[in-house]
């Protein structure tokens, strides 16, 4: 159902399965595939209608086990129709805010009109993905009334974890356990960048998922990731960010495809266990 990308790497044998993170490149938005045991999760769909889905075509993507959207933000449900347009979807969830956008009402139709599965993303759920990973919706405190509505997602591969934030950049939270990678809230931006969190946080891998056009991430974020002991690592100069764990070590590198979806470049650039 799942076709992944072949990474020349080696894990010791015994390991868990391989677990693939994609953040895609889809400019100033949000599109995270986790491939693992043969199975597809794609996690927002970016904010153009095109991209997304061009990259799940590129990589003979045909169908989607699970597509879960964070947020009504433009940045993550640009593609939605054309990704269900062209992929087959077995579970789709989202906030269950939707109803106030013009459009969600079409993605409705869409669900409705092919019986996919649709539930709302509670805090509190793990959702089991494959043999050995889990998507965990962490609960916040809402009591502070930020008017953020979005999911916070936890990515967990036996001991390694992804936390994907997407504006709010110090959510109330409680992380008992450690989080390796993290996507960084509001692509980068000043606004969303809080230093005690992340010194709470101490992430070794950070990714901005951001566009080509504008000003990119603001300067004083990237310095204070970097500060804070993690390694940048920015869509708009890499490209695709991928994360290859066996849930016991991790290795990142990057993709930059062509306009068509083909990879045009793969590039490792290191393995480590988890801190």
């Amino acid at each position: 159902m799942c076709t992944t990308i072949l990474l020349l790497l080696v894990f010791s044998p015994g390991t868990a399965e391989e677990t693939t993170i994609h953040v895609i490149d889809v400019g100033t938005g949000d599109a995270v595939l986790v491939e693992t045991a043969g199975t597809c999760t794609l996690i927002d769909a970016g904010p153009d209608r095109n991209t997304t889905a061009a990259y799940l075509t590129g990589h003979n993507i045909t169908a989607l086990d699970l597509f879960l959207v964070t947020s009504m933000d433009p940045g993550k449900t640009g593609g939605i129709l054309e990704v269900m347009n062209r992929t087959v979807v077995y579970d789709y969830r989202d906030t269950g805010t939707g109803q106030v956008y013009p459009y969600y009402g079409r993605v409705l139709e869409k669900i409705q009109n092919e019986s996919i599965p649709h539930s709302p993303l509670t805090a509190g759920d793990i959702i089991s993905i494959g043999k050995d990973a889990s998507i965990e919706v962490i609960p916040a405190n809402q009591t502070d009334q930020t008017g953020y509505d979005e999911a916070v997602l936890k990515i967990t591969v036996g001991n390694v974890s992804m936390l994907l934030l997407s504006q709010n950049g110090s959510p109330d939270i409680s992380l008992p356990d450690p989080i390796q990678i993290l996507r960084v809230p509001d692509h980068g931006s000043r606004e969303a960048y809080d230093a005690g969190f992340i010194h709470r946080l101490k992430p070794e891998v950070a990714v901005i998922s951001v566009g080509r056009i504008g000003k990119g991430p603001n300067k004083a974020t990237v310095m204070g990731l970097e500060a804070a002991g993690a390694e940048v690592f920015q869509t708009d100069i890499r490209g695709t960010i991928l994360i290859t764990t066996d849930g016991e070590k991790y290795t990142t590198g990057s993709t930059r495809t062509s306009p068509a979806g083909s990879i045009s470049l793969i590039s490792v650039i290191e393995t480590r266990p988890p801190g």
